[in-house]
């Protein structure tokens, strides 16, 4: 990949008309002649480039001074491009409202915009690449993204005076690292830094973890909506602060590697969902690797919605669901029935008075079901016999009024 041919088109559009147009680009286009030969550039022509670039960045800012989002994305950018967009961002530092950058740079200016909204940064961890300074105190929404990246919130101190960091008007804050097969949380500070989150109402965290002190400021104010994807013993370490004060809270976990025993899932999940108490919508996505857990001993009080993308047979499901009074929303993915279980179940929700003799007290409105098996098995097993009779649920279930099966089709 040649980095600086594409950054020379993108040069090229960014003056195209201009009267300095070819004093602007001549330099690159040297530049790139001698990249393909033996001899190096030399330290003048490299000046010349920054020059050239220094220049293009007045002559915009000059020529078009509303500009107020600037969005970047490259995954090998020249050190050209890096110049350009970071002059950019500080030409326009003064208007400017929204800054995404998803590619390495080297961030070397204090980026004070003082009417900063947004900002989505892609962190790489690559020896060129370090933290930029930013100024916290008119950011409504911030997006990182750690690719192996270490941080900390010291990139949001202006000067060196140790006085608590505070994000006056920050609404959404998502952090996410990056997720290597297992769950590696990543923490996202190190340094015990004094940090102040007012009016923080949402949080998003993505294999990426919260230390002590942080989810206590953090949680301790206003924060309504807590979604937090990764391993549920970060989870649950996250889940032990007070909770009460959230509208919402999400967990996703996949597979994790810690967890040895399949009972240590049940207890993890048992002390954050005791601890749920208070919160109208509460819900967990299970995404893999916790087959074998006996449903025996959950103890789900205040859980309202549960996805699951495995099958737990329908009769464990039933008398598990029990245990989760509050439950009003399922989502089971149908993944790999046999002859014999396609029978059963079906058997089961036809005669299900016979099974039941009473009517569950359960809460549960909605019932998803996903069917994620080959056209050839959905032929053969999800017929009219178990569609009807997964209707008789509604007489189990009486609150239950929305049944909907998806299918998704996959090859064998």
């Amino acid at each position: 990949v040649d980095p600086l041919k594409y950054f020379m088109p993108f040069l090229q559009a960014l003056v195209d008309g201009l009267p300095e147009e070819i004093k602007l680009t001549k330099p690159f286009a040297e530049w790139h002649e001698l990249e393909h030969t033996n001899v190096e550039p030399s330290d003048r022509m490299k000046d010349q480039c920054y020059t050239a670039i220094h220049e293009t960045v007045d002559i915009l800012t000059n020529r078009y001074p509303n500009v107020s989002c600037i969005s970047s994305t490259m995954v090998k950018p020249h050190e050209f491009m890096q110049k350009l967009i970071l002059d950019l961002a500080v030409g326009y530092e003064k208007q400017l409202s929204k800054f995404v950058c998803d590619m390495p740079v080297t961030y070397s200016y204090t980026l004070t915009a003082p009417n900063l909204i947004e900002l989505d940064l892609k962190l790489y961890r690559c020896l060129y690449q370090n933290l930029p300074t930013i100024c916290p105190g008119s950011l409504q929404k911030i997006n990182l993204v750690l690719d192996n990246m270490p941080f900390s919130w010291d990139m949001f101190r202006i000067g060196n005076e140790p006085k608590p960091i505070v994000f006056d008007n920050l609404e959404v804050l998502s952090i996410r690292g990056k997720y290597q097969g297992r769950f590696i949380d990543h923490a996202i500070t190190t340094v015990d830094i004094d940090i102040e989150f007012p009016k923080l109402e949402r949080l998003y965290l993505t294999n990426s973890r919260l230390t002590r002190k942080e989810a206590q400021i953090i949680l301790g104010h206003g924060l309504k909506h807590l979604h937090f994807e990764g391993s549920i013993i970060a989870a649950s370490q996250l889940c032990e602060q007070p909770l009460g004060r959230l509208d919402r809270l999400d967990l996703v976990w996949r597979q994790d590697m810690y967890l040895n025993e399949p009972g240590n899932f049940v207890t993890f999940a048992n002390r954050i969902f005791n601890n749920t108490d208070g919160i109208e919508h509460v819900h967990c996505h299970i995404s893999a690797g916790y087959y074998t857990w006996n449903t025996d001993d959950v103890d789900w009080p205040y859980l309202t919605h549960l996805s699951l993308n495995f099958m737990i047979p329908f009769d464990e499901l039933l008398d598990m669901l029990q245990k989760v009074p509050n439950l009003v929303y399922l989502n089971m993915a149908i993944t790999g029935w046999i002859d014999n279980e396609y029978a059963e179940t079906t058997e089961l929700f036809a005669n299900i008075t016979k099974h039941y003799p009473e009517p569950s007290s359960s809460k549960i409105k909605t019932l998803h079901l996903v069917d994620q098996r080959t056209i050839q098995r959905r032929e053969a097993y999800c017929q009219l016999p178990f569609v009807g009779a997964i209707e008789n649920l509604k007489w189990y279930w009486p609150q239950l009024k929305t049944i909907d099966i998806e299918c998704k089709v996959y090859e064998d």
